[in-house]
């Protein structure tokens, strides 16, 4: 029963702060006119950083010593893509509803799929096949269905959806055969700081003049206390959903990211007055079925054979090897 009301509390924490994050940076880039998406995810890293950093200062955690070599072959590239998946996640703001995003995130776990047969991580099957068909066909008919479309904005946020993908096989391909089991502010010790490294160059190319013009006056028209709330959230859902997924499983990830797909699109439509036709409706509920279908084949292939049929058919299944 604890283990219950712990998963429950964690998954509804998630769900909250993720909520929370993408509607704020709606608002500041969007809504604020704040039109510069790499300074805010730059400050989001660079808060994470400073905070991990005086988490270790202060005793509450100890980090692992990891070798530079190892830094930069496995953390640098995961870093890397963190860094182009919240820069063009945020700016894509700029150019398309929550809801709409939202949709088109939904794309994700077909984007990992076809990058994991790419690196060998996962073989295809009919199951596999038919979940990218119905999530893909879902997602395009919304696309072709959309008010307002913004082909830019599309580009943006697929070109995100790509980059958390290959984060999340790199991942799968460079941490977790090396058994590094990191706490979440270790984790975060190591990322943050990479990724804000990653952003500094795009930044001072493409921002930093104008952010800085006026001594800062863009980020002092939007409010520092707006903008040190948007970081601690920022950073409270790295926390977030690591120990989410170091308590329970990415599967159960997934899965809460579907509820708050769903919750966002409810808000964006009741509250902030996004248009979405029955179309896209019908398009997203395509996708959904994909999803589902696809976590519910991972659960059970992923599920050890109780006690009960191990005694009655001790034939392992090929399936959970």
């Amino acid at each position: 029963m604890y283990n219950i009301l712990k998963s429950g509390y964690l998954i509804a924490q998630w769900i909250f702060l993720s909520s929370s994050i993408i509607l704020l940076n709606k608002y500041i880039i969007y809504n604020a006119g704040f039109k510069f998406p790499i300074t805010l995810v730059l400050l989001h890293m660079i808060f994470a950083s400073l905070c991990t950093i005086g988490w270790k200062i202060a005793g509450w955690e100890t980090i692992p010593s990891i070798p530079w070599i190892d830094i930069f072959l496995r953390f640098v590239p995961i870093g890397l893509c963190f860094a182009l998946s919240l820069w063009f996640g945020n700016a894509a703001y700029m150019y398309l509803s929550v809801a709409f995003i939202q949709m088109l995130k939904a794309l994700t776990p077909v984007v990992v799929l076809l990058i994991s047969f790419l690196f060998g991580l996962e073989k295809c099957n009919p199951t596999i096949a038919c979940t990218i068909v119905l999530v893909s066909s879902g997602i395009i008919i919304s696309c072709l269905t959309q008010e307002k479309f913004s082909i830019f904005g599309t580009i943006l946020q697929l070109i995100a959806v790509i980059c958390d993908a290959v984060r999340l096989c790199l991942i799968n391909i460079l941490l977790i055969p090396k058994g590094l089991k990191l706490s979440p502010i270790a984790s975060l010790y190591y990322i943050a700081p990479i990724t804000a490294t990653c952003l500094v160059i795009p930044w001072t190319m493409l921002e930093a003049s104008s952010v800085l013009k006026h001594s800062g006056l863009a980020i002092r028209k939007v409010g520092a206390l707006m903008m040190f709330s948007n970081a601690s959230l920022a950073f409270l859902l790295n926390l977030a959903t690591i120990i989410l997924i170091k308590n329970t499983s990415a599967l159960t990830l997934n899965v809460s990211g579907i509820v708050k797909d769903l919750l966002l699109i409810a808000w964006s439509v009741t509250i902030s007055g996004a248009s979405i036709t029955s179309t896209q409706y019908f398009g997203y509920t395509i996708a959904m079925i994909g999803i589902i279908t696809y976590t519910r084949y991972k659960i059970l292939i992923n599920t050890p054979p109780s006690q009960e049929n191990e005694e009655i058919l001790p034939i392992k299944n090929p399936l959970t090897k």
